[in-house]
């Protein structure tokens, strides 16, 4: 299991989200943002995503997310793939893969 966590511009945002929620995923989170990169260019408005997922999964939601919010400028964001050791559902104790 992963976590992904994209950065990405805020005016991209909702054809990010219609092109994931297309794709299957079980869910996510998103939280409003702001942040700077190696530009220095001040505090920008962003948004992150976050997603947990099977690996099997990571490619077909990375290579969405770059290929929706690229704007080929400076700003477009990042992201992170991080490897899960447990998930857990609160509401019903499940782990692993069926807590997703």
């Amino acid at each position: 299991m992963v976590k992904i966590e994209a950065i990405v511009r805020k005016e991209k945002f909702d054809d990010v989200y219609r092109v994931l929620e297309s794709s299957g995923i079980g869910g996510m989170t998103v939280t409003e943002a702001r942040g700077f990169g190696h530009h220095r260019n001040g505090l920008q408005e962003k948004v992150k995503i976050e997603i947990y997922a099977d690996e099997f999964q990571v490619d077909r939601i990375v290579e969405a997310i770059r290929e929706t919010a690229k704007t080929e400028t400076t700003g477009d964001g990042k992201i992170a793939v991080l490897n899960l050791d447990n998930l857990y559902r609160i509401r019903t104790g499940e782990e692993g893969a069926a807590a997703i």
